[in-house]
């Protein structure tokens, strides 16, 4: 897991105190080493957070001494000693145990088709002297980030955005597209667009070439999801081939050198993570740390941490020991610290308690840790994939389809509401009966409904859905849009910026293509229906021996106190960022109608929340990266 940034062409070469300064802002995503190397048309350096083979064979730029192609690397080929069986068959020497050794040999064998091969997380470019162009890809969901710019006739590439604007200060401007869509729609990942203008995102699934003196790079998707087509038919071997196929993920993701831990809150998603983590150690000595996030300061008897849950998923397991890890906060320190580090505002509290484990793995000096991220999207853990199923479950019943009875449908309607409460299960109902009741709630009790009219008029636009297969169910056309655009994408952003802040490597087993593509033919039933999310996940669960986490109908997920820090004092703190004179997100919001917005909020309209929450970090974010007075300590 590291940093790179790489400059490719150009007029005039860029001065290497500059470049090395641009390079030096990616320290925290590679504290253990560092390298640069430069070739007619190339100039590419490298910050290492080492992980596999952490000597000095690892060293990046790493280039081949046959035929001086060299490669710049960030995150891991997990699947590498597969790999390097298949090309030591082939004849290729080996100078090393890296993985990065293993991806500049396979393009040296297979060329730009060994992407397809690769099963793991990256963003990488490849300088081929041979062929004077460069080669560059990102992995099939987009785990780890790539940026690129074309600033002044160079093709240039970051793993931040920070980077390049050292490089092109004249790139300090705010893509207003992006932030449209970021406070109108919580688009947090927006396509190709970044949140600022002129610096572009390599979208996940896809590799490119650029060759010097050409205006633009070329690019491909190398890799797509399964289509209606693919579905597999209802069998109850599907449950075996689950639990097979996320074995085999979580095998390969404990490969280290490093010592790996991992994040338990007591969900399905983390405990499925620990059990397979231990069923893969048997023959592991040590002690396996798990962190939990609590609460220690939260008031009124409010409880926001699953400690008990955590508890109870350990209980079978005396070799793993549990770290509890206290996310109560000075929160604006930690939101500007977030922002400046993401490179643009986010849309969930959850940074907090993330924030604060990956600050604890990093004091523990565990440097690896594995998450649960992805399966949510995958498999359908949300309140809006039970809404769906619930409305097929009635539209089966009033038109005599399915074998669907009234009692089957009024417990579904029990247990959806038990597990993610009355309220909150009724909204999603309406908003997915009447798509047009989001934009509404958007416009009166939302960010939307707070931007100058100015703004919305240079900065909307049409953007295109992504298409997906009609046949699919409803359940599954939601989940494929959630998990490629509307969540997931923007989810993998802050996972990385703040595992990165902290130099942890994340690792995330549901994200393991193999499984992804299965969770894509697996029928939806498998997924939502007779009253539960995540149907083969809880199957796992139970033949694991972990019944009670199976059985849970409660989804805390990763809430926080943030009402309990933004509200005090009639939210006297947000209003001074907010309602300034001075504040920058002004220029794109009514002042009145912002302090509307934060007036609902202190009257108790939940559906506020994370609408002033996004406002908020959109301003930190505007003041921390395009108006910065210092950069965050």
């Amino acid at each position: 897991m590291c940093g790179i940034l790489g400059i490719i062409g150009g007029p005039l070469p860029i001065a290497e105190l500059v470049a090395k300064s641009a390079l030096h802002l990616l320290k925290h995503r590679g504290p253990d080493d560092h390298g640069v190397w430069r070739a007619d048309n190339a100039w590419l350096g490298h910050r290492r957070l080492s992980i596999i083979d952490i000597g000095p064979s690892g060293h990046q730029p790493m280039v081949h001494n046959q035929t001086g192609v060299a490669v710049i690397f960030n995150g891991e080929i997990y699947n590498y000693l597969e790999l390097r069986d298949e090309l030591v068959a082939l004849g290729h020497p080996f100078q090393s145990h890296s993985d990065t050794e293993v991806l500049l040999v396979a393009y040296i064998a297979w060329g730009k088709e060994c992407v397809r091969r690769f099963n793991g997380m990256w963003s990488f470019l490849i300088w081929d002297p041979r062929l004077g162009e460069a080669f560059f890809s990102r992995d099939r969901f987009g785990v780890k980030p790539f940026y690129y710019t074309l600033a002044r006739g160079r093709f240039s590439v970051a793993s931040e955005p920070k980077a390049l604007i050292a490089l092109y200060p004249e790139l300090r401007k705010v893509d207003e597209s992006a932030l449209y869509r970021f406070l109108a729609e919580g688009m947090l990942c927006d396509g190709e667009h970044s949140f600022y203008d002129g610096i572009k995102i390599l979208e996940p699934a896809h590799s490119g070439v650029f060759r010097p003196g050409y205006s633009y790079p070329v690019i491909k998707r190398y890799w797509d999801f399964p289509t209606d087509a693919d579905q597999l038919p209802d069998s109850p071997g599907l449950a075996q081939s689950f639990q097979t196929l996320f074995e085999d993920s979580v095998r390969l993701r404990l490969r280290s050198d490093v010592p790996v831990g991992i994040t338990l809150s007591g969900g399905l998603d983390s405990t499925a993570v620990l059990h397979a983590s231990v069923h893969n150690l048997n023959n592991f000595d040590g002690e396996l740390l798990a962190f939990t996030s609590v609460y220690r300061a939260a008031s009124h008897g409010s409880t926001f941490d699953e400690i008990k849950w955590a508890q109870i998923a350990l209980k079978q397991y005396p070799r793993v020991r549990l770290l509890e890890v206290d996310a109560e906060s000075d929160w604006l320190p930690i939101l500007r610290r977030v922002a400046w580090h993401m490179d643009s505002p986010t849309y969930s509290p959850a940074v907090f308690p993330l924030w604060k484990i990956m600050e604890a793995a990093r004091q523990k000096k565990v440097p690896v840790l594995l998450e649960g991220q992805g399966a949510d999207e995958l498999l359908g853990g949300y309140t809006q994939y039970a809404a769906l199923a619930f409305l097929n479950d009635m539209r089966n019943l009033f038109f005599g389809t399915g074998n669907v009875t009234i009692a089957q449908v009024l417990h579904n309607l029990r247990a959806y509401q038990t597990k993610f409460g009355t309220m909150q299960f009724l909204s999603w109902l309406g908003r997915t009966s009447v798509p047009a009741l989001n934009s509404v709630n958007r416009q009166f009790l939302g960010a939307l409904g707070t931007l100058r009219k100015d703004f919305v008029r240079r900065a909307k636009a049409d953007q295109d859905e992504p298409a997906v297969d009609q046949r699919r169910s409803t359940v599954d056309r939601r989940l494929l849009a959630d998990f490629s655009k509307h969540i997931l994408p923007g989810l993998l952003h802050y996972g990385d910026a703040i595992s990165m802040a902290h130099s942890i490597e994340s690792r995330l087993p549901f994200m393991d293509y193999r499984l992804v593509e299965f969770g894509f033919c697996l029928p939806s039933s498998w997924k939502v229906s007779n009253g539960e999310t995540k149907r083969i996940l809880r199957e796992y669960l139970r033949t694991s021996g972990q019944t009670s986490i199976a059985s849970r109908k409660d989804k805390i997920g990763y809430a926080t106190p943030i009402d309990q820090w933004l509200s005090p004092n009639n939210a006297a703190e947000l209003r001074k960022i907010l309602l300034n004179p001075d504040s920058h997100i002004l220029q794109y919001c009514d002042r009145k109608k912002v302090g509307r917005l934060i007036d609902c909020y202190t009257r108790g309209f939940a559906r506020t929340s994370n609408h002033v929450y996004r406002l908020l970090t959109a301003e930190l974010w505007l003041e921390g990266c395009i108006f910065p007075v210092h950069v965050p300590k």
